[in-house]
């Protein structure tokens, strides 16, 4: 059988959660959601656009639609560089006709700068505003989901 076309246009498609490394699937909490197509969206443009700010992730859920997730230090030295990388998959979503999220925002799995308890602090709402929205590790995404 032949691969199946990628959701994503220009990408490597992977079943499951196979497109993420083991360390960044346990940053998030996927309980009740069923993955079923991933792609590693910054492995499939680091040759093409190796000095972009690109987004890492798409997760196609099972009745539940897609989103982005980006691993990424939580931090006030890097808040413009999140705000970039979103800017270029808003930018990819548009020109490569990507699924878009209306209403959904793209998220944010911190791998440090930021702690359970500052999540929902000013930082975390200033991303807000950007439809950014940071999910810790015990935050369920189904739960965030529409």
């Amino acid at each position: 059988m032949p691969p199946r076309k990628p959701t994503l246009a220009g990408t490597v498609s992977k079943t499951g959660l196979n497109a993420l490394n083991r360390g960044n699937q346990n940053k998030l909490n996927l309980v009740d959601l069923e993955i079923v197509e991933s792609v590693d969206i910054d492995a499939c443009f680091r040759d093409s656009e190796p000095n972009a700010f690109r987004w890492d992730y798409y997760l196609g859920i099972r009745r539940r639609g897609e989103l982005y997730v980006e691993v990424h230090e939580v931090s006030e030295d890097e808040f413009q560089r999140l705000l970039d990388k979103a800017g270029w998959l808003r930018e990819k979503i548009e020109i490569l006709a990507w699924p878009s999220t209306p209403g959904r925002p793209l998220f944010v799995a911190p791998t440090k700068g930021i702690t359970p308890f500052t999540a929902y602090g000013v930082l975390s709402k200033r991303l807000s505003m950007h439809k950014l929205t940071v999910v810790m590790k015990g935050d369920r995404i189904a739960d965030l989901l529409d």
